[in-house]
């Protein structure tokens, strides 16, 4: 730098003694070769001022002048800032950019044209079980030994742009796309918990299917047979009309406690639909529907606290409480004991039912809030259970900020619970 400095001043300084020589040595010949050459030098010395902030441009360092050269200096300061401050903008997008994939559920994988591992999220390293750190740079088919794979990254035909591989035991969807420079785009995503929620659905159609085709099968049995025996005794008559009703009645309340948990699990409830709810009042009631569903074949033990309110939709908590004391009443053998407790504990309230009844095994206690789930589906048939009870009774609390808690032993009885907030 500074000798093409040295060079240029030399230069400059050669062509004004070479001026004054042939001009000769006038004084106004002189003078004004002395001013041009002044004046070349101070442009000399702001070109180097330039170049010498030039390699090394900071906004700290940049030189300060007058006239021209101060608005040039002024101008490339402002062109720097904003420079500066686009840098900085687009530094905190790739940040934001960056989180942003790493926090997203499905995996993201970039492989550059060699079929290297550029880039990937946390997310795609879970699923394919790969070091974000380690893993880098190194060929994707080398790290996931799977030639069915292997075989679809390969084949960029656009026809098939995704396809789901069991890996490591998980089924993943892998989505290919193709970007310039010949890169390949791969979105990763497990489909345990879609498949998972496809196989609810299957065997809740199946369920239903089965719960309805038995009483559909005993009615359509008798209703033939009414019609091939007209002549058919009047008191065996009314005997296949009762078992016939028998059997409506229990298809018209499979399908009301279906609609009722339809509504629990997919209706947003609104605290406008709560209200004030004295539960004391309404766990007496229901003690007293369990008794009259007893007839008298159980010895009900109430320990009702008196004046106890609080905020909710009065008809889900019937429908919560009242199975926990009509599922009582069918699994107690007679002569057994059922006790409904309600008392206050400080800001909540416990509500309690148990029984001397058969107890539960407790391999099936964490399932017993499951669709359809029957520890004994014989019996719970008999006496009248659509299987579906603690289904609303889980959905109804959960409404109510509520966990039922399960408690029992095999051949002792059980004890279901809840606590609520208080009104207040």
């Amino acid at each position: 730098m500074y000798k093409h400095f040295i060079v240029m001043f030399t230069t400059v300084l050669f062509s004004v003694i070479l001026g004054c020589m042939v001009g000769g040595w006038q004084g106004g010949l002189l003078w004004g070769n002395l001013v041009l050459l002044l004046w070349l030098l101070r442009h000399l010395f702001q070109l180097f001022r330039l170049h010498k902030w030039l390699q090394n441009p900071k906004i700290s360092n940049i030189p300060k002048s007058n006239g021209i050269w101060g608005e040039i200096f002024e101008t490339l300061l402002r062109q720097t800032k904003s420079r500066k401050k686009s840098k900085q903008k687009l530094a905190n997008a790739l940040t934001r950019l960056n989180r942003i994939a790493e926090a997203m559920p499905n995996g993201v994988i970039l492989l550059d044209k060699l079929g290297k591992l550029e880039w990937l999220n946390q997310s795609a390293a879970q699923h394919l079980q790969l070091n974000p750190h380690t893993d880098r740079d190194s060929v994707f088919k080398d790290l996931i030994e799977l030639s069915e794979l292997n075989q679809f990254l390969e084949d960029l035909d656009d026809k098939q742009p995704e396809k789901t591989f069991s890996l490591h035991n998980r089924p993943i969807l892998i989505s290919k796309t193709k970007l310039e420079n010949e890169k390949l785009l791969l979105v990763t995503q497990d489909m345990s918990a879609s498949e998972q929620l496809n196989q609810t659905r299957a065997d809740f159609v199946a369920n239903v299917s089965h719960e309805l085709r038995t009483p559909l099968t005993v009615l359509s049995g008798f209703v033939e047979t009414l019609s091939d025996m007209p002549d058919l005794p009047n008191e065996q008559r009314q005997e296949f009309l009762a078992l016939m009703q028998q059997e409506n009645k229990r298809m018209l309340n499979l399908i009301k406690d279906l609609l009722i948990l339809s509504r629990l699990e997919h209706v947003q409830q609104d605290d406008k639909d709560k209200q004030a709810v004295d539960l004391s009042e309404l766990a007496r009631h229901i003690a007293l529907d369990g008794k009259a569903l007893s007839q008298g074949k159980h010895d009900f033990i109430l320990e009702i606290e008196p004046n106890i309110w609080i905020t909710g939709v009065l008809l889900d908590l019937q429908n919560a409480l009242s199975n926990l004391v009509f599922n009582a009443v069918r699994y107690t053998p007679d002569g057994g004991n059922i006790r409904v407790v309600l008392r206050q504990d400080g800001t909540h309230a416990t509500f309690s039912v148990t029984d001397t009844g058969v107890g539960i095994a407790p391999e099936h206690i964490p399932r017993l809030t499951e669709r359809f789930y029957r520890v004994d589906k014989g019996r719970s048939r008999e006496t009248g259970g659509t299987g579906l009870g603690l289904a609303i009774t889980k959905h109804a609390l959960a409404k109510h900020g509520a966990i039922l808690q399960i408690e029992s032993r095999v051949g002792e009885g059980s004890t279901f619970s809840t606590e609520f907030d208080l009104l207040r």
